[in-house]
Formats: structure tokens, sequence, C-alpha cells
């Protein structure tokens, strides 16, 4: 097959039994989230990927997939904080006692902040504007309530943020995986082509840096970050949140194509097979999903939740072959008959 398959490892996948039967049914590369991976757990999984590879006698390769500038708020009581529609409600980037005031553990935006930007809660369920800025203090009015729990993501999609591309612990985690072994670094929330070269002068030659396209802000850059990166990921988990979700199939189908005028590979990500995340068989848009991600030119597909937590990891990555197989076989085929 012309398109990689990507795995996620995780609790349901990371066993030396697991990855050699991932690896037996097509798996080309494994991706270790260090969201949640730490560097004891990849030098293990390593090992286990090396010995499939020696058995099977066929290149693997492992992705390290830096955790990069998530914004997130702070400790919230346990039963969460209900945010109304039409409530305002004030944040801070500074630690305080006030129980009204929500910390952000972004140091900076405040400063990045304008009059009027968006901010979404919670993967984007709950919807906010701002309204003024005050010291230390982002005053904002809900426009789409929800319940906000302690430690949830905030996406800020017009915002330039200065906190960008690799943090302290994407460095400590980088250098881990550069210790003991890695051909593919992705680089998270990507802004500028800046990030990318700060990130290979921290890899140095002989690693390929994929850029992980999920800011708004990424988007007006586009061209200049995929001449800076080996690869481009296409991460629709939180692009989604950052652009208009009618948007994100277009979005999507001219990232690939903006990778292609460049000669550069372009991953497809999240929620290939969500579903099968419980469920044996995946449903019919994924289905379809997968295929439209093929015949647009997408590089390589790549499996998150799917695999690393999931009920049916096997059964997910074979399900994937099959339709990538047949969506190739039919897009290939000079008749372009069923």
């Amino acid at each position: 097959m012309k398109t990689k398959l990507i795995i996620t490892l995780g609790p349901s996948s990371d066993s030396p039994d697991m990855i050699l039967a991932l690896a037996r049914a097509g798996t080309d590369i494994f991706r270790n989230n260090f969201s949640h991976c730490t560097p004891e757990e990849y030098a293990k999984r390593l090992e286990a990927v090396q010995a499939a590879s020696k058995e099977l006698g066929r290149p693997l390769f492992m992705l390290a997939d830096l955790q990069g500038p998530r914004i997130r708020v702070g400790v919230l009581p346990d039963r969460g904080r209900e945010l109304r529609a039409g409530e305002e409600v004030c944040f801070s980037t500074k630690e305080n006692n006030a129980k009204e005031i929500i910390f952000i553990d972004n140091p900076y935006l405040h400063i990045d902040l304008n009059i009027g930007d968006p901010m979404f809660l919670v993967n984007g369920e709950i919807e906010l504007q701002v309204m003024s800025i005050r010291d230390d203090k982002i005053f904002t009015r809900v426009l789409r309530g929800g319940i906000l729990y302690s430690r949830k993501g905030v996406n800020v999609p017009r915002t330039k943020l200065t906190t960008s591309g690799c943090t302290e612990k994407d460095i400590a985690d980088l250098q881990s995986a550069l210790r003991v072994g890695v051909e593919y670094v992705a680089v998270s929330f990507v802004q500028t082509a800046e990030d990318v070269k700060r990130a290979r002068e921290l890899t140095g030659a002989g690693v390929k840096i994929i850029a992980k396209i999920e800011t708004g802000v990424a988007l007006r850059h586009i061209d200049e970050i995929i001449q800076a990166s080996d690869a481009i990921m296409i991460a629709r988990g939180d692009l989604g949140i950052e652009v208009p979700l009618e948007e994100l199939p277009f979005i999507q189908k001219n990232l690939i194509r903006h990778a292609a005028w460049h000669g550069k590979p372009a991953i497809v990500a999240t929620q290939m097979l969500m579903s099968m995340v419980r469920a044996p068989h995946p449903t019919r848009a994924e289905v379809s999903d997968i295929a439209n991600a093929v015949w647009d030119g997408a590089t390589g597909i790549m499996l998150s939740d799917e695999t690393a937590s999931g009920e049916h990891p096997l059964e997910a990555l074979m399900m994937l072959k099959k339709i990538v197989h047949k969506a190739e076989e039919f897009h290939f085929s000079p008749a372009h008959t069923l």
C-alpha cells in the first residue's frame, strides 16, 4: 500500500505481544503521545517495536508526539463550575484565592488576547468572548454555556500566542527519546515556521519533523510551515475547535493539496474510527471519511484513541487497512471500477 498506517500506543496496545500483532497487521509507524507517555514507557515500547521489526524483517518507526504549549484552566470544585449563557466570567493568569476568578496557566495570555477575541473551553463546548482586560485579569461573556471542570483545555483561535513551540517538558521528553532512538518528532500547536525550526535545532540531523496543524494561526502561515517541515499532520481534534466545524473538510483537503505542492507528506488524524473505541465495527461515515482522505492524497492515516485506549485496537487497525487498501485499489485502477 502507498498510504502509511500510523497507530498510537497506550494501555490497550503497548504490550510486546500486541505491538508484534499490530506490526504484523500492517502498522508502519508507532506514535507515542507524550501528553500521557513517560520516558520510561517510551523506552520499553521502543524495545518491543525493535524486536517486532527484527522478527518481521521490515522497518518499523517510532514517532514522539510532543505535548506542546496546551493552555488549561486551574483547579475547580469536583462538581465543576457551571457557566451560563450571558454570564460574565473573569479569568486570571495569576493564581489567586478568589473563588469567582478562574486561573489559566498561560502567563502571557492576558497580553496576547484582544478585546472581542473568542475563547473556547472543554473541546469547544463552551464559547466565550473577551470583553475587557485589566492587568492579569481577562473579563469575558459566555456565549454558549456548559460545565467547566478542572484542568480542561483553552483554545483561542484568533490569537497569536507568546508561548509557542517546544516547552520545557517537550525538550525533556525529546531529549529522552533522542537518547534511545526516534525517527519522527511531531511538534504540537505549531503557529509559524519558527516553531518548526526551533524543534529542528533540538533534534539535529537524522530525525524528521512533523508539524501538527491544529491552530487557526497556523493556517495563515501554512506554506512556510510546510516548507520548514518534513511532513504535516492534520490534527482534526483541536483544529476542529479553532475553525468552524463545517469548514473542516475543505481545510483538510486544502492542507493535503498544499503539502503536495511542496512535495511533503500529509497525515490525517483524529476520530478516523472513533466508534471502534467501543464498538467492533465502524460507522459508514467513518469508512467514507478514510476513503476520501486517501483519494485526496493523504500520505498517512493515524489512529489515536482507537488503538491507545480502545477495546478493539487490533480490529481497528485491520479495518483501517481494509478501507485504505480498497480505496487505493479503486483510485489507482486504470478503469476506476469497483
